[in-house]
């Protein structure tokens, strides 16, 4: 569990630190000193006030990132009756994050957690002594599932009898994020085959004449825009049988036409040149072509806004003994403390709320609901490559 280290003890030896760590300082207070500093907060006035009046989770931490006091909305978070036994700890060993144990010496010091609002805000704030403000994008263990959590996080740090402490405010805007991105998404995949299908209509009216293959083209697309809304509650709920897939046999190349067909004139793709390379052989799946262009439809997009202009994004297929990967790259390589985090739920490099899904939805579509894989690899040599991985029928 993540709350396994124990208080004042791992890295407390000064100058000794056992291991490195990827981003905050890995000591601690010793035992004197984090009863001291438990001593001198529980009898400040302005702490004891905000421990009542606080909206929302708060806490008050010393310069090692160690709880000292918190607040009865905390508690209740973790089911805790007694506080005592969490006192020392850091934020994200109490709160059961996935990464507080990746590192002997705990939360804050592990490659993912250069990444973490919290971490930065707190680190920031005792730095400069001026207030934080950030996000925090965490994926805890409750009742043995992981859970993601989206915070507000505010951090205001103050001087008492001369020791630095941080006063942390922690805001659960995880349903506000969630129903954000969902809508954002939505709205943007809906508006895509609507144009789509608005188009087609245009050509079958102008025409003026039966034509069987176009009136398929709209048929195709009414049935993926049905199928958009089955997609969106599945991300709601976040459970794989709420969307039941419509598997059938279908050609690898013409899942690559119809993503040329979706980017074709696209205004995202004015600007670069989409390169989408069909494969020789006569290739098949048993998909769902639905999602299989939704998780594409998304890779490219991704690998287009990285692009700069006259730049380029390629679309191949690779083989493998019984699997089909379909791939596309950019040049630009993913910063390391970034790859960390790219398939978490709500992690994003965009302000404000309604991003965060995109590669979510690839990893959550292509995984758990069509049974496949979705990886990248990313180097300042080779760039950046995102594959879906199906196996073959």
């Amino acid at each position: 569990m993540a709350n396994s280290v124990k208080p004042g003890v791992v890295g407390s030896k000064r100058g000794k630190s056992r291991v490195r760590t990827h981003f905050a300082s890995p000591e601690r207070a010793t035992a004197a000193e984090l009863t001291d500093e438990i001593e001198s907060v529980s009898h400040t006035p302005l702490v004891d006030g905000l421990m009542y009046v606080a909206n929302g989770l708060f806490a008050v931490l010393n310069e090692h990132r160690q709880i000292l006091a918190l607040n009865e909305s905390f508690l209740k978070l973790m089911g805790i009756e007694d506080p005592s036994t969490i006192l020392g700890l850091r934020p994200g060993e109490y709160l059961h994050c996935i990464h507080a144990c990746e590192m002997p010496d705990g939360c804050g010091t592990s490659p993912s957690c250069a990444t973490c609002g919290a971490v930065i805000s707190i680190v920031t704030a005792l730095a400069t002594e001026h207030p934080q403000e950030g996000t925090c994008s965490i994926t805890v263990e409750k009742d043995n599932t992981e859970v993601d959590l989206f915070f507000q996080v505010r951090c205001c740090p103050i001087r008492i009898k001369e020791k630095k402490f941080v006063l942390i405010f922690l805001h659960d805007i995880s349903v506000h994020q969630q129903r954000a991105n969902l809508e954002r998404a939505f709205f943007h995949d809906i508006n895509n085959l609507m144009t789509g299908l608005l188009g087609k209509s245009d050509i079958f009216q102008m025409k003026g004449v039966w034509d069987a293959e176009r009136f398929a083209d709209i048929q195709k697309l009414i049935q993926r825009t049905v199928q958009e809304f089955s997609m969106q509650q599945a991300l709601f709920h976040s459970m794989s049988h709420t969307y039941q897939p419509l598997y059938c046999t279908v050609s690898v190349n013409s899942l690559l036409d119809a993503l040329a067909e979706t980017f074709e004139g696209h205004p995202s793709a004015s600007t670069v040149t989409l390169d989408i390379a069909k494969t020789d052989e006569q290739l098949t799946l048993l998909t769902d072509p639905a999602i299989v262009d939704r998780i594409l439809v998304n890779m490219v997009t991704n690998a287009i806004e990285a692009t700069d202009p006259g730049g380029a994004v390629r679309v191949f297929v690779e083989r493998g003994d019984n699997s089909v990967s379909l791939s596309v790259w950019n040049r630009k390589p993913i910063p390391h403390d970034h790859a960390l985090r790219i398939f978490k739920r709500n992690f994003t490099t965009k302000r404000g709320l309604g991003h965060g899904l995109g590669t979510y939805s690839m990893k959550f579509f292509g995984e758990k609901v069509l049974g496949g894989s979705v990886d990248f690899t990313t180097s300042d040599k080779d760039g950046t490559v995102f594959r879906l991985t199906l196996t073959q029928s």
